[in-house]
């Protein structure tokens, strides 16, 4: 299946995009800038340059025609997070666009325990950030899609492991760390499993595979 993913430059965008191939779905990077496309094309990898300006949003609902999935994962905690990563206005198009064209399930990768890199790079922009991740969660909440949003304890490089912990609820916590492969392998099975994963959850390192974490969480 094509998924769209805005934050496919980051680190777990990176590894989400691997997965994603290694499944044989095709991943299609929601991108800013033209040298961005550029460089993910040149890697084998589809891309689209869209922005709040109106560029390639006719692309952008092409490629929302028919797509199995969206995740929006700007800001999740890696490096390459700015001051406006995660804004609420370019989620909130790319919910309402995902909701016109029937996409089958849109996932938010939430940012409530921030990295060291994220919280030096955004300075006194840290408040605003996270306030801006939970009224995305909200918008999400109130659109008419099979959302799912992840609340994943603090990234870090270290390999992947195949075990985690999930907490679902009203308002789940994450705490801890958590790989960022490991975080990319928990939205690959929230992209295709079935029944649907639905609604929050907070993920953390744990010792339940990625499968069973979910399953038992969404049964319960």
């Amino acid at each position: 299946m094509d998924v769209l993913v805005m934050g496919i430059t980051t680190g777990l965008g990176a590894r989400l995009a691997d997965q994603l191939r290694a499944r044989g779905d095709r991943p299609i990077g929601l991108v800013h800038r033209l040298e961005q496309r550029d460089d993910l094309r040149a890697s084998g990898v589809d891309a689209l340059v869209v922005n709040e300006s109106g560029e390639g949003h006719a692309e952008l609902w092409g490629a929302l025609t028919g797509a199995g999935g969206v995740v929006l994962a700007t800001g999740s905690g890696t490096e390459t997070a700015g001051p406006s990563a995660g804004r609420a206005g370019a989620s909130g198009l790319l919910m309402m666009a995902a909701e016109a064209a029937g996409v089958a399930r849109f996932v938010l990768i939430s940012s409530l325990l921030p990295g060291r890199a994220l919280r030096e790079s955004l300075g006194d922009g840290l408040p605003a950030y996270l306030s801006a991740k939970r009224a995305a969660e909200q918008e999400l909440r109130e659109r008419a899609l099979s959302w799912c949003v992840v609340r994943p304890g603090r990234l870090t490089d270290e390999p992947a492991t195949g075990l985690v912990s999930v907490r679902g609820g009203e308002d789940p916590r994450p705490d801890g760390t958590i790989p960022r492969a490991d975080l990319a392998a928990v939205i690959v099975e929230v992209l295709t499993a079935d029944p649907p994963v639905t609604g929050l959850l907070a993920v953390g390192a744990g010792s339940e595979p990625v499968t069973t974490a979910l399953r038992s969480v969404h049964a319960g």
